[in-house]
């Protein structure tokens, strides 16, 4: 069969394979297989995962692997998620499962587990644009609970919770030993752990609910028949009873092997979100790590742009945090367009990372947020709060990338670029240094922030860069600024950048 895809997810408490056959550019399911392994479980007690664990779980992804070849299946992505990046022996397991089965594992940070799984979102629910004007995303794991919300078709804001499924377990087990009221208490806790969000939540007035994750799957196939929208008069009905330890809901759900303190602490948290929400429906939209895997293989297969929206939530959050730390918004968009036409320009004649674009305009829209110190460098406030921060759909290597390139930008002194930069591998000093000039150059043009300067064309020679500029005033500062960033630009790409002044 041709335009066969695979995604392989090593999660919590299961592996799980998914395997689609792309027609028309849509995904056609032809596997979707589970298996139970407890990964989680071990790693929280122990900080380590269990040779017998590990052995289950090779024998697993070898069955995984004779599945994909009986559909003749190359083009696979496999991932491990939380229980693999905290588990202490996670690296021996991947190489374990590596040599055991050839398999190619990747342990993925939260902030690209969430990325994949939220563009899954346009392909799985049919009106996702809908959910997109208003929306508040609850998404319950094992290890956090991520609070997003969606407005006017933009990712606006995006939050973890350290409050995982397997920690409220094992508080609701102690709590239990001290008041038959135990489930009221964790509300409690929980309500006061995140308070501090609900009045940027309520502003918002969002008219849709969706609770993502393998917890509100497995509530809402055990209580709701598995239907993607269910009533909310009907889900309050299902708390009330869980919070007052109703004998038979309890029965219902431990009949079925499901853990009664991980199910009791799924429904809290989403009853405690409900709350400050418009919505007459709770959405569990059929949504997965592995779908969004998918979504991208197939993505950069085909080159579709049916994920636009999606992807661009990336520089959506990112401006929401610029503005968080009052910068120059004005300023900020026009020194990533102009970061743009310079990097467009130089990409025909010099090679760069296939995520350079990307980490270029991340490091413009959040190259000012060390300002509000008050400092007199602030690029080392700005590099230490980006090394910091958890930016949706980005590395934590590649946040180190972009905080690099903003302490770098060398448009108000003369700064030299240093020979080594701690932190990062060796093969990404380059790139930094290449990205860093561009990001200065930009940020010089713009000096005095009322954006006199537009870069219309650019012009590659042996010796010379030159950019062709208009300007609506005079530029004394802008030209002073652009001086300071000739050296290293000139060192680095080995031609002399130059401003060019052309006829209106």
């Amino acid at each position: 069969m041709d335009h066969l895809f695979a995604a392989i997810d090593l999660g919590s408490n299961a592996i799980k394979l998914k395997i689609v056959q792309v027609e028309n550019g849509i995904m056609k399911p032809l596997e979707d297989v589970s298996v139970q392994i407890p990964l989680g479980d071990e790693v929280f007690l122990s900080n380590t995962i269990q040779l017998e664990t590990v052995k289950e779980a090779v024998e697993t992804l070898n069955y995984f692997k004779q599945t994909m070849a009986s559909y003749g299946v190359t083009n696979y992505k496999a991932v491990a998620t939380s229980a693999l990046r905290e588990a202490e022996n996670s690296k021996n397991i991947v190489e374990i499962i590596r040599m055991r089965t050839g398999l190619e594992v990747e342990v993925v940070e939260d902030t690209i587990e969430k990325f994949l799984t939220y563009k899954s979102i346009r392909d799985k629910i049919h009106d996702y644009r809908s959910i997109r004007k208003g929306s508040l995303l609850v998404e319950v794991n094992s290890g956090s609970c991520d609070i997003s919300i969606y407005t006017q078709n933009k990712l606006m804001k995006n939050d973890e919770i350290k409050l995982g499924i397997k920690s409220l377990k094992y508080m609701l087990i102690e709590l239990e030993k001290r008041t038959v009221h135990y489930p009221y208490i964790l509300k409690e806790l929980i309500e006061t752990r995140t308070s501090h969000i609900w009045p940027n939540i309520e502003a918002k007035k969002l008219t849709h609910f969706l609770a993502v994750g393998g917890e509100a799957k497995q509530m809402n196939e055990l209580l709701f028949n598995d239907v993607e929208e269910v009533p909310m008069s009907l889900f309050k009905s299902y708390s009330a009873k869980a919070m007052a330890n109703d004998y038979e809901l309890r029965h219902k759900v431990e009949s079925k092997r499901i853990n009664w303190y991980e199910f009791l602490a799924t429904i809290i948290l989403y009853d405690v979100f409900t709350e400050l929400v418009d919505a007459q429906f709770i959405t569990v939209p059929n949504i997965s790590l592995r779908d969004g895997i998918l979504a991208e293989l197939v993505e950069k297969e085909f080159s579709l742009t049916r994920y636009k929206h999606f992807n661009n939530d990336v520089f959506t959050l990112a401006y929401e945090i610029s503005k968080r730390y009052k910068s120059s918004e004005s300023h900020v968009k026009h020194m990533e367009h102009t970061a743009l036409i310079l990097f467009k320009a130089l990409r025909i004649n010099f090679q760069f990372h296939d995520r350079d674009e990307t980490l270029l305009r991340l490091a413009a829209i959040l190259h000012e947020i060390g300002k509000f110190t008050r400092m007199r460098d602030y690029l080392i406030t700005t590099y230490e709060k980006i090394s910091n921060l958890d930016i949706l759909g980005i590395k934590h290597d590649e946040s180190l990338i972009i905080a690099h390139m903003c302490r770098l930008i060398s448009s108000s002194e003369h700064k030299m670029y240093d020979n080594m930069i701690s932190g990062v591998q060796p093969e990404d000093q380059i790139r930094i240094f290449k990205l860093a000039s561009i990001l200065s150059i930009a940020d010089a043009l713009d000096k005095g922030k009322k954006q006199r300067i537009t870069v219309v064309d650019t012009e590659i020679t042996e010796n010379n860069f030159y950019i062709k500029i208009k300007r609506d005033s005079e530029t004394i500062l802008e030209d002073w600024s652009f001086e300071f960033t000739i050296d290293n630009f000139a060192n680095t790409f080995g031609i002399i950048p130059e401003l060019k002044d052309v006829d209106e």
